[in-house]
């Protein structure tokens, strides 16, 4: 049923423009006004890294999130986890004006279209556009892993902690 779901919003007629921003290989800083959030999951055996990064229109750091979580996960739901639990924690730190981008092209795609289909992942992605309503401003973008490496290395950072980690004045800088 999901890939039907899947299968159908890959097929639904799009708005015809894609923006540069959405198929860029690097990150790049949101506009003034905004903050941007990468998100992303890493693997290690029966436990999954989740880590995220909040940065302001200069690039500047302004949150850093790592968490892991036990149990076998599979990498289609990894990643909107990852998203749901950074969006959760830069929210409970009181922003609302940013910048969703993740270097998973089927989440950044049921996201754009508001698209959950029946299952786990759609779901999750239903849990995520809820979050984001409550937000003043949300947008969606997508990067390629390339430009996703410092979410990607708080992922897999988080392996060494054995709890749930939020930095908002000072980081590990050598992730960053």
């Amino acid at each position: 049923m999901c890939l039907v779901g899947e299968f159908v919003a890959a097929n639904a007629p799009d708005d015809g423009m894609l923006h540069e921003q959405q198929l860029s290989s690097r990150w790049k800083a949101p506009s003034a006004g905004l903050y941007k959030l990468n998100s992303d999951a890493a693997f290690q055996g029966m436990r999954m890294g989740i880590g995220g990064i909040l940065r302001d229109e200069e690039g500047v750091t302004v949150v850093v999130y790592c968490s892991t979580k036990n149990g076998k996960f599979d990498v289609a739901v990894g990643e909107p986890i990852a998203m749901r639990s950074s969006l959760k924690t830069i929210m409970e730190a009181g922003y609302r004006n940013f910048i969703l981008e993740t270097d998973n092209i089927s989440l950044f795609h049921h996201l754009k279209k508001a698209s959950t289909p029946p299952c786990y992942f759609g779901s999750l992605v239903k849990d995520i556009l809820t979050l984001a309503s409550r937000c003043k401003r949300c947008d969606f973008s997508f990067v390629k892993r390339s430009g996703n490496f410092v979410a990607h290395s708080l992922a897999k950072l988080s392996f060494s902690f054995s709890e749930y980690r939020v930095w908002l004045e000072e980081y590990p800088h050598y992730y960053i």
